[in-house]
């Protein structure tokens, strides 16, 4: 009851306008996402709800968000009824999430076949070490993987860093720019992760934002690991960041966050938007709550 008053505002601006424009759809999307991560999950059912009335096909990582609302309030039903509607294209990419494990749409898609499973958990052994190091021990994909915590490195960050750095260079030309259906995706978001730390050979690191780009053009990575590395490319050469990944601070006391210096503020979200990102007001939300 407590979030139907927000429904009864939002319901005239839906009938003034039977058809969102794109841009507000993305906006929903992402405040729905926002509402999960604080687990408001009734009032992110109902936003994802609203979005499925909007669109026929929502993006995939919406309709991943609204499943695993839908599965934690445990509207199963509904679950398999999303999932009965979707392509086999849609099904393999979403049906390795654990939470849809056991369900019948997919059954045939619950584990990402990979052609170098060797090559698949050294990459993700190189990215759990990469946060460990940082402090985040990424639980999940240590079971997943059944990695041995053991031999992960204590040190520095630093350390890591030029190790990890060094490793994927003699990867990349063993086998070149490793791709999805190689090494998987999680193996992929470690790829991204160690090249966006590479500080410290900062050449090869802009050298690689064209394998990135080709990965993100290829469905291998979001779009916002081009963001990110761009960005991160720009500023260690002193120029202003495109898409905001940046900040130069973040007082929580005055709840205030402070981008670097950006390009065309007035079309930040626009940028945003077309490449996959959440809207700047809900990052900095989360740079807040960090």
């Amino acid at each position: 009851m407590k979030y139907l008053f927000l429904v009864f505002l939002y319901l005239p601006f839906v009938a003034k306008s039977q058809k969102m424009t794109d841009e507000a759809i993305w906006k929903l999307g992402w405040r729905m996402w926002a509402s999960s991560m604080d687990e408001k999950l009734e009032l992110a059912e109902m936003q994802f709800d609203s979005l499925l009335n909007l669109t026929a096909l929502p993006e995939r990582r919406f309709l991943t968000i609204g499943l695993e609302i839908k599965s934690k309030l445990n509207k199963t039903d509904e679950v398999l009824n999303l999932l009965n509607k979707q392509d086999e294209t849609m099904l393999r990419q979403i049906c390795t999430k654990p939470f849809l494990s056991g369900l019948s749409p997919c059954a045939e898609y619950g584990v990402e076949k990979v052609e170098n499973k060797a090559l698949q958990l050294e990459l993700i052994t190189m990215f759990v070490n990469d946060q460990y190091a940082r402090g985040n021990m990424m639980h999940d994909l240590v079971t997943t993987y059944q990695i041995d915590t053991t031999k992960l490195l204590q040190s520095g960050g630093m350390y890591v860093d030029e190790q990890n750095r060094n490793r994927l260079k003699e990867i990349i030309a063993e086998h070149g720019f490793p791709t999805r259906s190689m090494v998987g995706t999680d193996a992929m978001r470690g790829i991204f992760i160690i090249t966006q730390h590479a500080d410290g050979d900062k050449e090869w690191q802009k050298s690689q934002l064209i394998n990135i780009e080709n990965a993100v053009k290829l469905g291998d990575m979001d779009g916002q690991n081009y963001a990110y590395l761009y960005d991160r490319i720009k500023m260690n050469s002193g120029e202003k960041q495109l898409y905001g990944t940046q900040v130069s601070k973040v007082d929580r006391a005055n709840k205030t966050v402070l981008l670097a210096d950006t390009e065309d503020m007035d079309n930040l979200n626009k940028r945003r938007w077309e490449i996959g990102m959440m809207p700047i007001e809900i990052y900095k939300e989360l740079m807040l709550k960090n």
